[in-house]
């Protein structure tokens, strides 16, 4: 696979993965580059409210609450914001995932979310799924992803728990017809 055809996109983990980070996960890969990967877990929701991590940064939130999304196992005291926005202007530094969705780590851009400021949709994400220069390639390979194209609807239209299954149902595969074999999973 090209190194700049990954990104974005999705990685799909295949049942059963035995890494308990990422077993039924789908991973959004905002970026893939020589020097490395990074990715977020967009569907699992962790125990932590939306109000409660914003009091405790003393932001005064005018939103309604939510859970707050489990990005990934690396820095996951970080938070980052995966939020839409108007075509080209992203709000804070970060990474562009696409024209018109970013991820940020600003808490400028978390201000804003919270005081219903964006002008879309947004979910907070706590950590983040790294991997080192060709460590990707090398589980690709391996069969521990699966990849699928960036689907904007995914992230913000379809809900938390049912994004994973939800992309399986778009690639036309059922991820009970994997089994696991030495060396990856096979369909």
């Amino acid at each position: 696979m090209a190194t700049d055809r990954l990104a974005p996109g999705f990685l799909l983990a295949p049942p059963p993965l035995a890494d308990p980070n990422f077993d039924k996960t789908l991973v959004l890969l905002a970026a893939h580059e020589p020097a490395g990967s990074m990715g977020f877990i967009v569907n699992r929701a962790s125990e932590m409210m939306l109000h409660t991590l914003l009091k405790e940064l003393e932001i005064a939130p005018m939103i309604g609450d939510r859970q707050v999304l489990i990005g990934g196992p690396v820095s996951g005291f970080s938070g980052f914001v995966l939020y839409e926005h108007r075509s080209g202007e992203p709000l804070g530094p970060g990474i562009e995932v696409s024209e018109t969705i970013s991820v940020s780590p600003s808490r400028e851009v978390l201000e804003s979310a919270a005081q219903g400021r964006l002008p879309g949709r947004f979910d907070l994400l706590l950590g983040y799924a790294g991997w080192a220069p060709e460590q990707l390639e090398n589980e690709l390979g391996r069969g521990s992803w699966l990849h699928a194209p960036f689907d904007a609807e995914l992230l913000f239209d379809v809900p938390v728990p049912e994004r994973w299954e939800e992309t399986y149902a778009r690639l036309g595969v059922d991820p009970v017809g994997f089994i696991s074999v030495r060396g990856g999973a096979q369909a």
